[in-house]
């Protein structure tokens, strides 16, 4: 481990001296804990040219697996360092607007009725294997067919258009088509939403593609709050901004999305007591945000 320590540090700054001072040993012990690692795989890692380093081929490559091992190890021992008493640590993966609106804000509810367990909530955007990761589970969107685990249905998704009052006038509001007709905003993960609720709406002779895209929703939203279009919007994502004025519905015409909002886990993790203590939550959150909507 030490060698590997020494190793990862030079090869990083390419520098023995930096690495010495970032693990707080000599130069020279860095450079026998190097020798000694190349001397026990019979490969170089380095070139040695007038005392300067640079990684070889091998070096380069054996460094970006060491520093992904070193990492995990580090995120295993702060996960262990966690553990106290009856509760314990989850790692739950979400789409970042969703996370940031809907699921971090009820999480104060889930840690008054478990104030042992931690819920560690990291931003993902795309569908990913979780063997490799120390992901427990995942909030996403889009259908129930996540390879490899359970996808448990959470709730649909109704899209309205909506647009900045400083866009609006007279006669827009009187016929919203004339703004759409103006400037689309598209978010990237509903790449078919403008076509759909156009169609709907008898606006068939559109370009439905036209206009700017955006990765993940807190930019369609920033970007529609800024006036530069108008985007089709989950009405729960952006409670703030209708009730501040910031953005306007446009019509009250909503389209629901193709796929729905879902919570995957791994098969082999079903029955693990945290987990299922978070779902049983998590599907009671859902059943009450799709009671609400009805009313």
């Amino acid at each position: 481990m030490q060698a590997l320590l020494a190793f990862e540090a030079t090869a990083r700054y390419e520098s023995i001296k930096r690495a010495s001072n970032e693990l707080a040993l000599t130069e020279s012990a860095i450079s026998r804990q190097i020798s000694m690692l190349e001397k026990t795989l019979g490969v170089n890692l380095f070139h040695r040219v007038k005392k300067r380093l640079s990684l070889t081929r091998a070096g380069r490559s054996y460094a970006a697996n060491i520093l992904k091992i070193l990492e995990q190890l580090d995120r295993d021992t702060l996960k262990v360092m966690s553990l106290e008493g009856v509760g314990g640590n989850l790692e739950i993966a979400s789409l970042p607007t969703v996370g940031a609106s809907w699921l971090i804000p009820r999480l104060t509810g889930f840690y008054e009725q478990h104030p042992d367990i931690t819920i560690n909530v990291s931003a993902r955007t795309n569908r990913f294997l979780f063997d490799g990761t120390d992901m427990d589970g995942a909030l996403s969107f889009g259908e129930a067919n996540w390879a490899g685990a359970v996808s448990e249905f959470l709730f649909e998704e109704e899209l309205v258009p909506v647009v900045s009052p400083t866009l609006l006038t007279a006669s827009t509001k009187k016929q919203p088509e004339q703004l759409i007709r103006q400037r689309m905003l598209h978010l990237k993960t509903r790449p078919a939403a403008w076509q759909l609720w156009c169609e709907a709406n008898g606006l068939s002779d559109l370009n439905f593609m036209s206009g700017p895209r955006f990765e993940i929703q807190s930019m369609l939203i920033s970007a529609a709050c800024a006036g530069q279009g108008v985007a089709l919007l989950p009405e729960f994502l952006i409670e703030s901004e209708l009730e501040t004025g910031l953005l306007k519905i446009l019509t009250k015409s909503s389209i629901r999305s193709e796929g729905a909002y879902y919570f995957s886990y791994p098969e082999a993790r079903a029955n693990e007591p945290l987990l299922a203590v978070f779902r049983v939550w998590l599907q009671s959150q859902a059943i009450q945000f799709r009671d609400a909507k009805k009313k």
